[in-house]
């Protein structure tokens, strides 16, 4: 029985050091599991320089506003251009609009107060006769011959700046044309068409052609037409074509 007693504790011995002995190498299993796996996890984070720079953008620095790079002494710089499908942008050419000449204002219509031929023209350098009064003086208009009762029209748009009765030249109405212009028609019939004050276009009818004008009865039927600017007498011809 001794024996058996003997073996009986020689295994309980045995199998307390085979339980610790298999516990150990358990632990040294998972260590060792652990580590390879660590170093599995390390290798995968490597990646070579060449790789890395072939495969991973290179992303463009944060830049914080009014920050400007400063270059290295010495290094070039080269301009960068915004490119537009591989060509750089380059800002749209634009040709000046060409310039115009604002158009020229033509000079209002003028028209002939009556249709006749000049029985005495416009004279202020030098005198001329005048049948009427027997003697040689100046001459501030133009005597345009027509049959008494003949229409006389405005030369020129303008106001009516008077009507009155003239000692020589009789029945006589003055238009204003503005800028200093005003025009007289004398020798008309009393019976008139417009009064002071109204206004008048170009070649409207203001009265007719008279026997009034005392200074000048002695020659034919007429309108004595005469121009004057800045109350300085004007060739009423000139005054006429546009001059």
């Amino acid at each position: 029985m001794n024996w058996k007693q003997t073996f009986k504790d020689m295994l309980r011995e045995k199998g307390y050091l085979l339980a610790f002995s298999l516990c150990l190498a358990a632990v040294a299993v998972s260590g060792w599991l652990f580590v390879r796996s660590l170093r599995s996890t390390d290798d995968e984070l490597i990646v070579p320089d060449a790789v890395q720079a072939a495969v991973l953008p290179t992303l463009p620095q944060a830049q914080s506003p009014g920050r400007q790079d400063t270059p290295l002494p010495g290094a070039k710089v080269k301009p960068i251009h915004p490119v537009n499908n591989g060509v750089p942008a380059t800002e749209p050419h634009t040709e000046p609009a060409p310039e115009t000449e604002a158009p020229s204002k033509s000079p209002a219509p003028r028209v002939r107060p009556v249709e006749g031929s000049p029985l005495q023209g416009y004279s202020m350098d030098k005198l001329i006769y005048n049948p009427t009064t027997r003697d040689w003086r100046t001459h501030a208009g133009t005597d345009l011959a027509a049959p008494a009762g003949s229409p006389v029209k405005a030369a020129e748009a303008g106001t009516v700046l008077a009507v009155f009765e003239d000692d020589l030249l009789g029945t006589t109405v003055t238009l204003d044309h503005g800028s200093g212009w005003v025009s007289h028609y004398a020798n008309l019939d009393p019976e008139l068409k417009v009064a002071a004050g109204d206004r008048v276009s170009a070649g409207q009818v203001i009265g007719s052609v008279g026997k009034t004008a005392l200074g000048e009865a002695g020659s034919e039927a007429h309108l004595h037409f005469a121009v004057y600017r800045n109350n300085v007498p004007q060739d009423p011809e000139a005054f006429l074509a546009g001059k």
